[in-house]
Formats: C-alpha cells, sequence, structure tokens
C-alpha cells in the first residue's frame, strides 16, 4: 500500500539547511498496525506528515498503490488525504465553532456527500463510540477523551483505510489512554491500516510491527509480521454503508454550503469587528448612494427647470458682437418677423416689447422692466398665475391700462402682507436712462397709471429660478404701443418650434433669411437646445465627480475588509490546516474566506442602502423644493458593488489562506 524509496526531507530555517528525514526506504502493507517511535527530533512527526501528504517530500519517491506521490498537486494531495487517510491528532484538532456531529462529518462535506447522508453517518459513527449523547457538544463542552472520539469519528468519516495517529494519547489520562488504545486495535482489526507516531515504548507495544527512527533515518524497523494478508477493502463498516462520493452538482452544492456556513459562524464569533467591518462598508456604500441619488434629484430637478425653460425655443436679439465699430444693428421689421414665421419647423414667433421703466405706488418705488404680453408671453417665460386674473383679449383689445406684477415687483412696491390687487401703480420713465439705447423707450409726458389685475410666480417646478434683477410688470402689447413705445419694430423675438425641423437646421434658416433682408449680420441667435445639452453634459460631469468622492469612502471600507480578513487568516491558520487535512482543495479554502468578505461587504452595502434611504427620507421631510429617492436600481448597484469589494478585496487574504502547507498551518497555534 505504501512504499518510501530513500525519501529525504529538508528544511531551511533562515540560512540553515536542516534534514529531517535522510534516505528513509520501507513499505507498508495494507491492514498493518505500525507503531513509528524516536524521541523528539527523531523526524517521526515529519515521516507521519509525509505518508499522510500533508508535507512533500525533497527527494525520493513515495508511492500509495504504486502511485508516485511526490509529483502529485496540490489538490491531487487532498483528494488522496480525503479518499484514502483519516487523521487523529494529539491536540485533537476540533474546529471550536462546529459540533461534534459537524467535525465528525467535515471530510465528507468535502466529498461531496449528501448533507442527510453525512449527519446520519456521523451520528452513527459517535454512538459506536460512546457519545451519541454528546452530538450536539461543541470541543470545549467534551472532555480531552472525548475530544479524540470525535477525531477517531472524523477519521472514519470516508473509509479511513489508512489511519493515522499522531502520539494520540499524548494529551488524555491513562484510562482514556487505555481505551484509545483499544479503539485502535480494534480498527485494526476490521480492517484498517494503523500507523502510529509516538515516542512511548509502552503504547508503541500495541502495534504489531514497530518502525524507529534517530536523527531522520531508520534505526530498526520490526518488518511486516510473517503470515500477514492484506484484508479486503469493505464497502461498509459498523457505522453502515461508506459513503459515496457526490457528482459534480453535489460537491459545488455542498462546496458552497460549507462556505456559507462557515462564514455565518465567523462572522457571528467575531460580533465587534464584523460590526466595525460592516460599518466601514456601510459608510461608503452609504456615501456612494446617497451622491448618487442626491445628484440624480438636483440633476433632474436642474435639467427640468432648464429644460422647460429653454428648449422649444430659439431667441433671436439685435446687435453683434462682431459688427465693425460705429455700425447701428437694425431693429426687427413686422415684415421681418412675418418672414420668419412662414419658416419651416417654427410655431410661432413672440415679440419682446420691453423697456425699463420706475414703477411708484404711494410712497414706494422701483426700477421696474415694463413688458409688452402677448397671449403666451407669460408660457414663455415660465410663469403661472398666483392672484387674481390673467390679461384678456378685451384688455388687449381695448388697449386697457391694467397691468400683472411678479413677486419682485410685489416686495418692492408693498407691504408685506398687502394684497395689490386693483391698486394703482403709475410707470415714469428713468431720468438716467438713454431713450437711444435698445431697449429703452422714449419718454413719456406723464407718468402711466396702471391697476393691478393680478400677481405672477415662477413655474419652473423646481429651486432654479429664471428673471431680471429688477421686478416685472406685463401690461397688454398694444397697451404698450400706444402709450410707452410707438415704434411697430422690435429688438429681439424669440421663435417657437414644432420639432419637424431640426432646431439646428432652423436657426440656420433663420440667419440666413435675416442676413438676406438685413444685408448683414447685426443680430446674434443662439440654439437653445444645443445649450441644454452642454448643461447636460456639465452636470453629468458634477455626477461623476460627486459619485467618485463617495467611491473614494467605499476603496477605504473595501481596504479595512483586506485587512480583517488578512487578520482572519492569521487567526484560524489551524483551522485552514484542519480542513486540508482532512480533504479540503485550495478552491475549498479560496471559496470560504472569499464568501465571508463577500458576506462582510453585502452585510455593509444593506445597511449602507438602509442610512441612504433614512437621510433621503429627512432631507425630504425637512425641504420640498428637492425629492430625493433610492430606488430599486440604486439598491441592486450597492449590492453589486458590495459584491464587488468583496470579491476584490477578499482575494489577495483568500488566496494566501489557500497558499498555506498544510503542515504549516497545523504546527501553528
Amino acid at each position: 500500500m505504501i512504499e518510501l524509496r530513500e525519501v529525504g526531507r529538508r528544511y531551511l530555517l533562515g540560512q540553515t539547511e536542516v534534514h529531517a528525514l535522510e534516505g528513509v526506504s520501507l513499505s507498508i502493507q495494507a491492514g498493518e498496525y505500525v507503531a513509528i517511535i524516536g524521541q523528539s527530533g527523531s523526524g517521526k512527526s515529519t515521516l507521519m506528515n509525509v505518508l499522510g501528504c500533508l508535507d512533500t517530500p525533497s527527494s525520493g519517491q513515495f508511492l500509495i498503490d504504486g502511485q508516485d506521490a511526490a509529483g502529485l498537486g496540490a489538490d491531487e494531495l487532498a483528494a488522496l488525504r480525503r479518499q484514502r487517510f483519516g487523521f487523529i491528532f494529539q491536540r485533537y484538532h476540533l474546529l471550536p465553532h462546529l459540533d461534534a456531529r459537524a467535525n465528525a462529518a467535515l471530510p465528507a462535506v468535502y466529498a461531496g456527500a449528501g448533507h442527510a447522508a453525512r449527519q446520519q453517518r456521523a451520528e452513527a459513527l459517535l454512538t459506536r463510540l460512546g457519545l451519541g449523547d454528546r452530538l450536539h457538544h461543541k470541543p470545549n463542552e467534551l472532555s480531552g477523551g472525548q475530544q479524540q472520539r470525535v477525531s477517531i469519528a472524523r477519521s472514519l468519516m470516508n473509509g479511513g483505510h489508512i489511519i493515522l495517529a499522531d502520539e494520540p494519547t499524548g494529551a488524555l489520562d491513562s484510562q482514556s489512554g487505555a481505551e484509545m488504545l483499544t479503539l485502535l486495535g480494534e480498527l485494526n482489526g476490521q480492517g484498517h491500516t494503523v500507523i502510529l507516531v509516538t515516542h512511548d515504548a509502552h503504547v508503541a507495544g500495541h502495534a504489531k510491527r514497530l518502525i524507529e527512527l534517530k536523527d531522520g533515518r531508520v534505526l530498526h524497523d520490526s518488518g511486516t509480521p510473517p503470515g500477514h494478508h492484506a484484508p479486503a477493502l469493505a464497502s461498509s463498516d459498523a457505522a453502515g454503508p461508506l459513503l459515496a462520493a457526490g457528482g459534480w452538482w453535489q460537491q459545488r452544492r455542498g462546496q458552497w454550503r460549507e462556505a456559507l456556513q462557515s462564514a455565518a459562524l465567523a462572522l457571528r464569533g467575531n460580533r465587534l469587528r464584523t460590526a466595525l467591518s460592516v460599518l466601514g462598508i456601510s459608510i461608503g456604500i452609504a456615501a456612494v448612494v446617497s451622491i448618487m441619488a442626491l445628484t440624480s434629484a438636483a440633476r433632474s430637478s436642474i435639467e427640468k427647470d432648464v429644460g422647460s425653460f429653454l428648449s422649444g425655443r430659439i431667441p433671436v436679439w439685435r446687435g453683434n458682437a462682431n459688427l465693425p465699430p460705429g455700425t447701428q444693428p437694425k431693429p426687427f421689421v413686422p415684415g421681418e418677423i412675418d418672414a420668419i414665421r412662414a419658416l419651416p419647423g417654427v410655431k410661432g414667433v413672440t415679440t419682446e416689447r420691453e423697456t425699463q421703466l420706475v414703477a411708484r405706488h404711494s410712497a414706494r418705488d422701483a426700477a421696474v422692466n415694463v413688458v409688452g404680453a402677448e397671449p403666451h408671453t407669460l408660457a414663455a417665460r415660465k410663469l403661472k398665475l398666483a392672484l387674481g386674473r390673467q390679461l384678456s383679449a378685451m384688455d388687449r383689445a381695448s388697449s386697457a391700462q391694467v397691468a400683472l406684477i411678479d413677486e419682485k415687483a410685489r416686495k418692492a412696491l408693498f407691504k408685506p402682507g398687502e394684497s395689490p390687487l386693483g391698486k394703482t401703480l403709475l410707470l415714469t420713465p428713468n431720468a438716467g436712462m438713454d431713450p437711444n439705447q435698445p431697449g429703452v423707450a422714449p419718454p413719456v409726458g406723464v407718468a402711466l397709471p396702471v391697476t393691478v389685475v393680478g400677481v405672477v410666480e415662477q413655474d419652473t417646478g423646481g429651486p432654479v429660478q429664471f428673471g431680471d434683477t429688477n421686478g416685472r410688470v406685463f401690461i397688454p402689447l398694444p397697451t404698450f404701443s400706444r402709450k410707452l413705445d410707438l415704434r411697430v419694430d422690435a429688438d429681439h423675438f424669440n421663435v417657437l418650434l414644432d420639432f419637424t425641423v431640426p432646431p439646428a437646421e432652423v436657426r440656420k434658416q433663420i440667419i440666413y433669411r435675416l442676413k438676406a433682408l438685413h444685408g448683414i449680420e447685426d443680430f446674434d441667435s443662439w440654439n437653445a437646445d444645443e445649450e441644454f445639452k452642454k448643461i447636460q453634459s456639465v452636470t453629468g460631469a458634477m455626477a461623476l465627480l460627486f459619485a467618485g468622492v463617495g467611491a473614494i469612502s467605499l476603496l477605504v471600507g473595501g481596504v479595512g475588509v483586506m485587512n480583517i480578513m488578512l487578520v482572519s487568516v492569521s487567526e484560524r491558520t489551524r483551522e485552514i490546516g484542519i480542513r486540508m487535512a482532512v480533504g479540503a482543495r485550495q478552491a475549498d479554502v479560496r471559496l470560504q474566506f472569499l464568501v465571508e468578505a463577500i458576506v462582510l461587504c453585502c452585510l455593509g452595502g444593506l445597511v449602507g442602502v438602509g442610512l441612504s434611504w433614512l437621510a433621503a427620507q429627512g432631507l425630504n421631510a425637512v425641504q420640498k423644493e428637492l425629492h430625493v429617492s433610492v430606488d430599486l436600481t440604486a439598491l441592486a448597484v450597492a449590492f453589486a458593488v458590495s459584491s464587488l469589494v468583496g470579491l476584490v478585496f477578499g482575494t489577495l487574504p483568500a488566496r494566501r489562506a489557500a497558499a498555506l502547507s498544510p503542515v504549516d498551518a497545523l504546527a501553528r497555534e
């Protein structure tokens, strides 16, 4: 069954090379009961590690059933340990967070056996060993002898054809030690190959073959007893049929189930550290989600307000910065405006007749912009009626001296709480203004009295407001033309679009037609939709910038998780060694720590999303202008990012854990 040919094992301790084994050659037949004896430092533990595939020889050949194990990879050695070996350690090496049944069933997890089948076999083995009433006790609730019996049950879980016992009585009292040796004898009698490592000659005397080591060499070997016959491998034992290895899907399912259970137990076992790690991740996630939600709400509000104000119109005004010095720009006459109104893609044209005057009421006066209002002027300026009535068609037809005022004019001309409706304003020219400048009406001889019939306010639907620094007074356009400005031309107008023609093309046609009519481009215009796209790009860049700032918090949290996982690997090195000894592959160990990191980060993501939602609700409660919401997309992104953080920052600790040598891991405390 086992053959060693000139096996050597060397270690480097600093700059010194230590020869733990030198030229060891021996063979062990199936069903033998062998004791390897020697003093401390003789190499017996190293030999046991090589025999159990926990360590690999530095030289020579190590054959199991004729297969050279010295050249096998880590996962192939794990398969050998899982299928052929069972280990009984001096210090028991049970996982402290698992009960007796779970500890005994651990090798079957990595063999891919079904959950119910391995639990049933573990119970049967423990009952057979006298621990039927201790199935759910954890190691710290068991005596030394009971813990060693659990380790025996674990060694038999997958069959245990070869049982390696390293000083199995070293930590037991005399009675428990005697019982242990009796059990090993019974197991050998049932066909198990038992290899016992001890320094105690009395313990070694229970074996049928004695191999004595000294200074890494075989000093004496009594050889295989005469008449020894290798027993046939049984498909069942006293605990029932041996478990069959599961298929690929069953192995993967068991692998994930064990990883999740291990992660839950590890996180629960270090509650404070887990809470601090979750807090670090949750702060990062909350920062990212909150900033995304806040910038999304602000961006949406700004784009809605600006878009509604700018979209669908092309402003055109008199004057151009590129005109030669001394050139006077021409105003727009009605015929030119009619020509623009006839262009394809033009829904309509609203002229802007506006002048700066002084409005007086009682003892108060203020500079205001007086606007000649057409039927769609308020809608074009995104204004809505807040108080009173609109300017009617009859007002325009009769050139009535009535007016609407905005909130700025109301605050400047009226006392707080005073109703402006029905009050009279006197509109007079501002003495300091040049009537020859565009937008300034010629002086009127007397003040123009108007009656306030309504108050208007912004209708942008958000915090963004448009308008002049002065208050505004809207009077019917016919009244404006007859009483304030007798000119029929206009200094600027707005082209309203129906979007049957692209706005850029409409603007080109406007420029072409006005240039043909004026003979020179003494006007200017801009495409509001193009400007709106520029605003969108700016707000989008700002959103990315703020999200990047939040991502820094998440990065810091991820580094914290990696640090915690590295500490966890260091603290749980012996656990990793135990799992590898019972057959865990490197992929199993990697998955265990990756899942733990991902679960930790997902918990942080859940808390972070909760904090973000609470912050959004609090912000919405204290103000009404900006509605902030954390939607399902943000939730999905948060969990995706949390998982990614766990995957990225858990990879290094997981790889470090999987790269540990089983024998080195078991040697650490």
